[in-house]
């Protein structure tokens, strides 16, 4: 188990990673929140790349700066490190000085994405070098992978492909944690959706409860109706917006919710409808960073 414990790192007085904790313990993660939440900080943090100001971080009950610590995790960022004129094998056999890695499966992998071993890495496309670093990172034998922005640049067939042999990898004992834009690939990947805000962690739950406190209702109303009628009412609203007479509301899940709606104006339509995962992270970012407003 990787496990954060008050953990803040600061660059000058900005905290980038505020007084988090978490437990990482087994399946998929995905990591979640707005550009500048503190992600890339976090798994930059846990690998030991940045030393945290405050807190500990352990994995497996090692310190995560201590040789045992680091050899248990392999963090591909979002632009990992080739030299210029690096070809795919001389790539492997760098990275080979520090890890143990399943070189068999490396080489299927790359054969699987029909990328030329002997082409120079700095010349591939985005979509290519992406494929190449994540099938080194699934062929090293580490128990956890952190993979910041790990679908950046793939095409729908490939990333099919990365998701089976995360999958797979999985099923092996691997823990495996993702930051991602794409919340739809993640939602159909994780176990577990981790949110963090402004460096603090505002959501950890797993993907069936994620976002489960949220109610989306489509409602027709006869008149013009504000924000203050809502929570006047008693209710938590979360998001309201109007298309002509037709009113989308978020709310936080209560007893007699349907009944204190139609307390603000009488409606012939009042329908719950579903929230996507994409939006349930949207929401749930407005709400923590309206919290810490």
């Amino acid at each position: 188990m990787i496990e954060i414990r008050n953990v803040t790192k600061k660059f000058g007085t900005l905290a980038a990673i505020d007084n988090l904790t978490l437990d990482i313990d087994s399946g998929i993660y995905g990591l979640v929140g707005q550009n500048g939440a503190g992600k890339s900080t976090l798994f930059r943090a846990i690998s030991d790349v940045y030393v945290i100001n405050e807190g500990s971080i352990t994995i497996d009950g090692y310190s995560n700066s201590s040789k045992e610590g680091k050899g248990l995790v392999f963090f591909l960022s979002d632009d990992p490190y080739v030299e210029k004129n690096d070809t795919i094998n001389k790539m492997l056999a760098f990275y080979g000085n520090f890890y143990d890695i399943d070189k068999n499966k490396f080489f299927k992998l790359i054969e699987k994405f029909n990328l030329p071993h002997n082409g120079v890495i700095s010349k591939f496309s985005k979509g290519m070098k992406r494929q190449t670093f994540i099938s080194l990172a699934l062929s090293i034998k580490t128990k956890y992978l952190l993979l910041d922005e790990a679908f950046d640049g793939l095409d729908p067939v490939v990333l099919e492909t990365i998701k089976e042999e995360l999958l797979k990898s999985k099923d092996e004992g691997k823990v495996i944690v993702a930051s991602s834009h794409n919340i739809n690939t993640l939602e159909s990947l994780v176990d577990t959706f981790i949110l963090i805000t402004q460096g603090k962690l505002s959501n950890n739950d797993s993907k069936e409860r994620f976002g489960q406190n949220y109610i989306k209702f489509q409602a027709f109303f006869t008149r013009d109706v504000s924000e203050d009628e809502f929570r006047k009412a008693g209710l938590e609203l979360v998001s309201l917006k109007k298309f002509g007479s037709i009113y989308n509301v978020v709310l936080l899940d209560e007893e007699n919710i349907e009944e204190k709606i139609k307390t603000i104006a009488p409606t012939n339509l009042l329908e719950r409808v579903p929230i996507d995962s994409e939006e349930i992270v949207k929401l749930s970012m407005m709400v923590a960073s309206r919290k810490e407003n």
